[in-house]
């Protein structure tokens, strides 16, 4: 099985040293950073499956915020890339604008880190993220259109294919993504699940 990485994006040693550990025992291999400058060279390099960002990149300094320009590059970035924001600095603002405006899929105060809820939420994500990349070309495309609520004839139009070559297409992204229903499926790819 192909590797499968995770970038870790923290600049206090400690904490680093904790995500590395449950990225690891996760099943996954982590990729580790401490600078928004690391985090940019190490996205350009290679594919991950998640990112976990530290919102505060300078242990002297707890107003910077360039965990935020990471989330900012990671949401500007053409594949999609879901991360999970840790932070000990938070506030409902800053909870809102990851979340929300930076689409981030998880918020973890380090005050009230939980280890076990941190492993489930990166299997979840990164697994749900992995069983997409594993989509063919075409299974990318027929999972598109059905995003865009057309039915198998429309998708076959759309497409030039038969009607029975888009149910086994549509068959197969049931079967890689682990779901029984286009709703499922799409909501799985729109990372609302």
């Amino acid at each position: 099985m192909a590797k499968q990485f995770i970038l870790v994006v923290e600049d206090d040693p400690a904490w680093q040293d904790i995500f590395i550990e449950l990225v690891g025992d996760a099943g996954f291999d982590p990729v580790a950073v401490s600078t928004y400058e690391e985090a940019l060279a190490a996205l350009s390099a290679r594919s991950y499956v998640l990112a976990v960002v530290d919102i505060s990149l300078s242990l002297p300094d707890h107003a910077d915020r360039g965990g935020v320009e990471v989330l900012k590059k990671i949401e500007e970035s053409p594949a999609r890339l879901p991360a999970i924001v840790v932070t000990g600095y938070a506030t409902v603002n800053l909870a809102i604008e990851t979340l929300v405006e930076l689409d981030a899929v998880n918020f973890f105060r380090k005050e009230e880190f939980n280890r076990r809820e941190f492993v489930r939420v990166v299997k979840k994500e990164a697994g749900a993220r992995d069983a997409l990349q594993s989509l063919s070309d075409r299974e990318c495309e027929v999972l598109d259109l059905m995003i865009q609520g057309q039915t198998n004839k429309e998708i076959a139009e759309a497409l030039i294919v038969s009607v029975n070559t888009v149910k086994k297409h549509v068959q197969n992204i049931f079967t890689k993504l682990n779901v029984s229903a286009r709703a499922a499926a799409v909501a799985r790819a729109l990372g609302e699940e």
